[in-house]
């Protein structure tokens, strides 16, 4: 069932971007590329990294290559670390690190729930302090409409008298400390389920001075069960919330606005440089095409020099 976002002045910071064709910025591909350096499909941990994701290492520069190109789309990219004895897979959105719980790649429910890497790394416990807001690019990522919102006010330093009824959202756990950048005083956390909450988060925006606010999407269904009792909210439950993730749409290219669609249609993988352009087909066998494993791109010099010595 799908649970109604919240009209917050600021949900969800999303930069959008407009694809625009290939320029001379970016070399087209080479003739040939690494078949093992972009695998058609690899696990980190227990979750399945597919097309159009790919590993953020997957990026080659070749003698007779000047740039870098990816084995997918440019935002999908997946880190893969270990930590402890688990391997974690890791995407970066906007500069921040966010754990992969799972991915779907069913054609009606394209989705990747992420949770905040700085929620699951143990400081504050079951009441973590979320720093930062999530921002991405609208290319391939998409808000979805089963997130709700949790909105935190760090280090409330009152100006005027507080409502009373402010005092049921004041975080109160005892290893809880506010992020870095926040003043001294109370913290907040509000629920944004009917206007009440949104009043009383006006109250508290207006009343309190220096105050650091940060918004986060959250899983809507598991939000609304962690939330009917505020006094185990404020004391841990929501910390479960945050580890419990969000979620986004990622979709793959249908329009025309470069070649990937032929790319695909003719069973290829999308190469694209940093910069988000597209650059060619990623073929079988190694080789590349362009715009679509139809047309491969013919061997260079030294790439045909190469393929002579190596025989």
């Amino acid at each position: 069932m799908a649970v109604h976002l919240p009209c917050l002045p600021v949900l969800l910071f999303v930069f959008l971007a407009v694809h625009v064709p290939v320029t001379h910025a970016d070399p087209p591909l080479p003739s040939t590329y690494d078949v093992s350096m972009c695998s058609e499909s690899f696990s980190c941990g227990v979750v399945e990294i597919r097309y159009p994701f790919y590993l953020a290492n997957a990026t080659e520069a070749t003698a007779d290559y000047s740039g870098n190109f990816s084995c997918g789309y440019t935002d999908l990219s997946i880190s893969c670390k270990l930590e402890g004895q688990t391997w974690i897979p890791t995407i970066r959105l906007d500069g921040d690190d966010y754990t992969v719980d799972t991915i779907s790649y069913h054609y009606d429910h394209q989705t990747i729930l992420l949770v905040d890497s700085d929620v699951l790394g143990g400081a504050g416990g079951d009441c973590p302090a979320v720093r930062h807001e999530v921002s991405f690019n609208g290319t391939w990522l998409h808000s979805s409409s089963y997130n709700d919102n949790l909105t935190f006010l760090f280090g409330c330093d009152p100006r005027g008298p507080v409502p009373p009824e402010c005092d049921a959202y004041k975080i109160n756990c005892t290893q809880f400390k506010s992020p870095p950048g926040a003043g001294p005083g109370d913290s907040f956390v509000v629920v944004m389920t009917d206007e009440n909450d949104r009043y009383l988060e006006q109250e508290l925006a207006t009343k309190c001075g220096n105050t650091m606010v940060v918004t986060v999407p959250v899983r809507g269904d598991v939000l609304m069960a962690a939330s009917y009792n505020k006094s185990n909210f404020t004391s841990g439950g929501y910390g479960g919330v945050l580890k419990r993730g969000f979620e986004l749409e990622w979709s793959r290219i249908t329009g025309t606005a470069d070649g990937c669609h032929l790319c695909e249609a003719s069973n290829g993988q999308c190469a694209y440089s940093q910069n988000r352009e597209f650059l060619g087909c990623l073929c079988h066998g190694g080789k590349a095409g362009s715009p679509d494993c139809e047309h491969i791109v013919p061997a260079t010099a030294s790439t045909a020099t190469a393929s002579r010595k190596s025989s």
